[in-house]
C-alpha cells in the first residue's frame, strides 16, 4: 500500500504531465475580468466648458466616449490646460496653450498613480517629458491625434523632441505609420485607432435634398481654388463655409455662397441634411485633412467627392461611399461633380453606402472598443 505522502506525490507527478500533453490551462476570458486603468486625456485647448453648457441633442455627446470607456473598465480623466495667469499661453493658439506647465505639475504631483497619460497633439507632453525624470513620474505618455509639422519650424522642433521620448502614438490615419518610421525612428510604436463619429447625432434625415452642394473646411490641407475652379458651369449652387481667404475669381462667382458666419452643430447638420452631395478638395498631405467632413457628410447618409489624399483612405471606399479625383485636378473635379449631379441613383447608393461604413467604422461603439484594446496595451504594467 502507498503512504500518503507517496500517494500525494504520484498525483502531482500524473498531474503535471497531463498538464504538460495537453498545455496550459485556457481560462476564459470573461473569468478573470481585467484590472480598472485610470486615463489621463490632457487636450490641447480647454474642452470641458462646453461640456458644462451641453444640452442633450444640441450636438454630439461629450460624455458619450466616456461612459463607454468607463463600462469597459477605463476611467478617462480629462483636464484643461490652466487658465491665466498660471498658464501665460491661455487663449492663444493650442500649440501654445496645451504647453501648460502648471497642469504637468499637477499631474506630476496628484496623478502618479495614474496608468497612461494621452497628450492630444504634442504640445501638452512637452512639459510632461521634460519633467518626469525630476519627478520619478513612470507613466506612459502617448501622443494622440498628432499634426505632422509641414510648415511650422516651431511645431516641426517640438514633434522632434516629443516624439521620440514618448511610449507611443495613437494615429488617426495608417499613413502616418510609414511617415514616423521614416521622419523619426521604426521603434516608436504607431497604434492606428481612427476618428470616431457620432452616428446618432449625424444621422440621415426624411425629405428631398435641397438645390446645392456643400463644401466645409478651413484648415491649410483644403484646396478650395480648385474646387472653384471645377464649378464652373455647373448648373447649382455650393455652399461654402469656411474663414481662409479665398481666390480672387470667387468674388465674381454667381453660384458660390460663402458661409463665414459661425453656425453650431445643429445647424451644420442642417446644412449636411439640405444639400445635395458633399465634396471634400484636399491636397496632398501627411495630415489626415478633411477626415472629420468625411466623416460627419458619410454618418448623415451624403455622398462624397474626395481628392484623393492618402491620409485620409481610411475612411472612404473609392466608387462604393464616394467617387475619389486626383489631387489639384480640375478637370477630374468637375466630371465627379456633374457625374453626381447627373445620376440621383448613383448618389443614393454612394450615400446609403456611406452610412453603412461610418457606421462600421467609425461608430463610438466600434471606436472605443479599438480604443479601449489600444490604451490597455500601452498602459503602465500592472
Amino acid at each position: 500500500m502507498l503512504r500518503a505522502r507517496e500517494k500525494a506525490w504520484l498525483v502531482a507527478s500524473v498531474m503535471s504531465l497531463w498538464t504538460r500533453i495537453r498545455g496550459p490551462k485556457q481560462t476564459c476570458a470573461n473569468s478573470v475580468p481585467a484590472r480598472r486603468l485610470r486615463v489621463l486625456n490632457l487636450p490641447p485647448r480647454a474642452a470641458l466648458g462646453y461640456r458644462a453648457t451641453y444640452v442633450p441633442g444640441s450636438g454630439p455627446d461629450p460624455f458619450d466616449l466616456e461612459r463607454r470607456c468607463a463600462a469597459q473598465g477605463i476611467d478617462v480623466v480629462t483636464i484643461d490646460p490652466a487658465g491665466w495667469p498660471f498658464n501665460p499661453f491661455a487663449g492663444k493658439h493650442p500649440m501654445l496653450e496645451g504647453l501648460d506647465l502648471w497642469r504637468a505639475l499637477r499631474v506630476m504631483l496628484f496623478e502618479r498613480h495614474a496608468d497612461l497619460v494621452v497628450a492630444v497633439s504634442e504640445a501638452p507632453a512637452v512639459p510632461l517629458v521634460l519633467l518626469r525624470r525630476l519627478f520619478g513620474f513612470r507613466t506612459p505618455i502617448v501622443v494622440a491625434d498628432l499634426a505632422p509639422a509641414e510648415r511650422w519650424w516651431l511645431r516641426k522642433r517640438l514633434q522632434d523632441f516629443v516624439i521620440p521620448r514618448v511610449a507611443g502614438i495613437v494615429s488617426p490615419s495608417s499613413s502616418q505609420v510609414a511617415y514616423v518610421a521614416q521622419r523619426w525612428s521604426a521603434t516608436v510604436p504607431v497604434e492606428v485607432v481612427g476618428m470616431p463619429i457620432d452616428t446618432d447625432f449625424f444621422r440621415p434625415t426624411a425629405g428631398p435634398p435641397g438645390d446645392y452642394i456643400f463644401s466645409i473646411g478651413r484648415d491649410v490641407g483644403r484646396d478650395f481654388a480648385t474646387l472653384l475652379a471645377a464649378m464652373d458651369s455647373v448648373p447649382t449652387n455650393l455652399w461654402l463655409r469656411t474663414s481662409r481667404q479665398l481666390p480672387p475669381a470667387a468674388a465674381a462667382m454667381k453660384n458660390l455662397r460663402v458661409l463665414r458666419e459661425h453656425v453650431d452643430d445643429q445647424q451644420l447638420r442642417d446644412l449636411y441634411a439640405g444639400c445635395r452631395f458633399v465634396v471634400a478638395p484636399l491636397a496632398n498631405t501627411v495630415n489626415a485633412s478633411g477626415v472629420t467632413t468625411i466623416q460627419e457628410a458619410g454618418a448623415m447618409g451624403k455622398a462624397l467627392v474626395v481628392s484623393d489624399n492618402p491620409a485620409i483612405r481610411d475612411y472612404i471606399v473609392p466608387d462604393e461611399t464616394c467617387l475619389v479625383v486626383p489631387c489639384h485636378d480640375t478637370a477630374a473635379m468637375h466630371g465627379a461633380i456633374m457625374r453626381l449631379l447627373n445620376n440621383p441613383e448613383l448618389c443614393d447608393r454612394l450615400g446609403r453606402n456611406a452610412r453603412q461604413f461610418a457606421l462600421d467604422t467609425g461608430s463610438p461603439e466600434v471606436n472605443v472598443a479599438r480604443g479601449c484594446a489600444v490604451m490597455r496595451r500601452l498602459a503602465r504594467p500592472a
